[in-house]
C-alpha cells in the first residue's frame, strides 16, 4: 500500500502535440480485472456515500474531447502492463448515426481493443492518455492549474497565514481531509487562498483589504449526533466582494475535499436574494462529512435526501450569521467615517481660524458643515454602542479586530487629529490679512479673496486648495 504522503497525480498537456496524460502512482489495476473493470459502463467496486464517485462511467469522460482515449495501468508485482485503447471518433460516429442500430456490447468491441506489454514487476500506476484534444480550454495550462485548484482535493497553500490554524482545528476535533499531491505540468498545484485580498491594477494587483482570521462552524444531527458538516471562513475588513483577481474567492462547498459547484454555490444558503453577494467576502469551505450528502452525477450538488434538507436547514442559519457580520461590520465602519468626518471639519475649521478664510461665504459653508456633521455625530456615537452591545451578546468574531475594521482613508487621517472643539469665531480672519499679503492694498486682497473664492466655487474641494495655493505662493514670493 502506497504510503498517503508519496502519492502522485501527475497531469502533463502538450498543447502543440494536443495531448493530456494523467498518471498517478497507485498500485495500478491487476490484470484479470482490467477489462472487468475499464469495460463495463457504469460498473464501479467503489461504496455509493462513502467512496469519491461510485457510478463508474467518471473514466470515460474524456472520450468526447478527444479522438482516442487510451488506459494503461501496471498492478505492483506483475511483469506485465495493459493497455486498453478507445476509438473515440468511430464511437461518436456511431452514435450520431441514426441508421445504426447495434447492441451496446457489440459497440464496445468495435471501439475498443487491448493488448499487454512487458513491464517491470516493480512498476506500479494507472495512465489515461487523450490523443488529438478537441477542446482548447483542455489545453489551457493556467486555466487548468487553476480550475484544478479550486476543484481537486489538495492542500492549502503554506503562504495562507492561517493553514496552521485550520489544520491545528482539525486535529482537536478529530477530523480529516483527503489531500493528494497533484502536478500540472510538473508543478505541484495548491488551493490558493491569500492572506490579502486584491483588486486588479493594470494587469498587477493592488492589495483592497487583509485577512484578520479565521473562524470555523461544525453541525451535528442533534438526533443521532453525526456530524453533518464541518468547515471555516475568513474574517478580513469586510469591505466589499472580493474580485476575480482573487482565485478563491466566495465560500466553496466541498465532499471528501472535491468541489462541489463552483464559487457560487453557497449563494443560495443566504435566504435573501439582496444578502448573496455576501458570499464573495469570505474565502471558507464547507466540508460536507455526513454519508447521506451524496454528489449528483454533475457533481454540481447533492442529491435529495431527508439528510439534505437538514443540512440545507442549519446551514442557513450558520449563513445569517454571516450576513450580519457583514451588515455589522457596514454599519460600525459608516458610523466611525461619520464620527472621523466631523473631526476633520474640526480640524480644518482650527486651522482658518489660524490662517484665514477665502471668504464670509467659506466661513459659512464649514459651520453649517460642522452642524450638520455634529447631529450626525451623536447618532454615529450611538449606533456604535448598539453595535458593539449587539456583537458582545452574540460573542461575534468582529469583536477582536474592531480596529481593523474602521480603515478608510477617513478613519486614518483622523486618528492622527487631535480632538478639538473648535468654532467659527465671530470675527472672521480672512487669508488675505496674514503676513504674506502685506505687499498688496485693500483694494488688491479684496480682489485675490474674490478669485480664491471663485475657485472654490467652480472646482471641487481637492483641487481647488492645490491651485490657490500654488497662485499663493506665486503671488507671495
Amino acid at each position: 500500500m502506497l504510503e498517503k504522503s508519496h502519492d502522485q497525480i501527475m497531469v502533463s498537456i502538450d498543447k502543440e502535440e494536443r495531448r493530456i496524460v494523467i498518471e498517478d502512482n497507485g498500485t495500478g489495476i491487476a490484470k484479470k480485472n482490467v477489462v472487468n473493470i475499464l469495460l463495463n459502463i457504469a460498473h464501479s467496486t467503489k461504496q455509493r456515500g462513502v467512496d469519491k464517485g461510485f457510478r463508474g462511467i467518471g473514466r470515460l469522460g474524456g472520450l468526447g474531447y478527444c479522438s482516442t482515449l487510451i488506459f494503461e495501468t501496471s498492478y505492483l508485482g506483475e511483469a506485465e502492463k495493459s493497455i486498453m485503447t478507445w476509438d473515440a471518433e468511430s464511437l461518436k460516429n456511431i452514435i450520431n448515426d441514426r441508421d445504426t442500430h447495434q447492441e451496446a456490447v457489440d459497440v464496445l468491441q468495435e471501439v475498443t481493443s487491448i493488448k499487454y506489454e512487458a513491464e517491470i514487476p516493480e512498476a506500479h500506476y494507472f495512465r489515461v492518455t487523450l490523443e488529438d484534444v478537441t477542446t482548447d480550454e483542455l489545453l489551457d495550462v493556467e486555466s487548468i492549474r487553476n480550475y484544478l485548484s479550486m476543484v481537486a482535493p489538495v492542500d492549502i497553500d503554506a503562504k495562507f497565514i492561517f493553514r496552521s490554524k485550520i489544520k491545528n482545528y482539525m486535529k482537536e476535533n478529530g477530523l480529516s481531509l483527503d489531500i493528494y499531491n497533484i502536478y500540472i505540468n510538473g508543478d505541484q498545484i495548491f488551493k490558493p487562498y491569500t492572506s490579502r485580498i486584491y483588486e486588479d491594477d493594470k494587469g498587477g494587483k493592488k492589495k483592497t483589504d487583509e485577512i484578520y482570521d479565521v473562524v470555523f462552524l461544525s453541525r451535528k444531527d442533534e438526533q443521532s449526533d453525526e456530524l453533518i458538516y464541518w468547515g471555516w471562513y475568513t474574517i478580513s475588513g469586510l469591505l466589499g466582494q472580493m474580485k476575480s483577481k482573487n482565485l478563491a474567492r466566495g465560500i466553496r462547498l466541498r465532499k471528501e475535499n472535491i468541489q462541489i459547484g463552483d464559487e457560487e454555490i453557497c449563494k443560495k444558503f443566504f435566504t435573501k436574494t439582496e444578502d448573496q453577494r455576501f458570499s464573495f467576502y469570505f474565502f471558507g469551505e464547507i466540508h460536507a462529512v455526513s454519508k447521506g450528502l451524496i454528489p449528483n452525477s454533475r457533481r454540481d450538488y447533492f442529491g435529495e435526501s431527508d439528510t439534505l434538507k437538514k443540512f440545507e436547514q442549519l446551514i442557513k442559519e450558520d449563513f445569517r450569521k454571516l450576513k450580519d457580520l457583514c451588515y455589522d461590520a457596514s454599519k460600525y465602519r459608516n458610523a466611525q467615517n461619520t464620527i472621523a468626518k466631523t473631526k476633520e471639519i474640526r480640524q480644518e475649521i482650527k486651522k482658518k481660524e489660524e490662517g484665514g478664510y477665502t471668504s464670509t461665504a467659506e466661513k459659512e459653508t464649514l459651520k453649517k458643515k460642522l452642524e450638520e456633521h455634529q447631529k450626525k455625530d451623536v447618532e454615529a456615537n450611538k449606533q456604535l454602542e448598539r453595535i458593539q452591545k449587539k456583537m458582545e451578546e452574540s460573542d461575534s468574531p468582529l469583536l477582536q479586530h474592531l480596529s481593523q475594521l474602521a480603515t478608510t482613508s477617513v478613519v486614518k487621517e483622523a486618528t492622527s487629529i487631535i480632538e478639538t472643539s473648535a468654532q467659527p469665531s465671530t470675527k472672521t480672519k480672512y487669508r488675505t490679512d496674514g503676513p504674506k499679503y502685506s505687499g498688496y492694498d485693500k483694494k488688491a486682497k479684496k480682489l485675490i479673496s474674490r478669485i480664491y473664492e471663485s475657485i472654490r466655487n467652480y472646482l471641487p474641494e481637492g483641487m481647488s486648495e492645490p491651485l490657490i495655493q500654488k497662485i499663493e505662493e506665486d503671488l507671495t514670493r
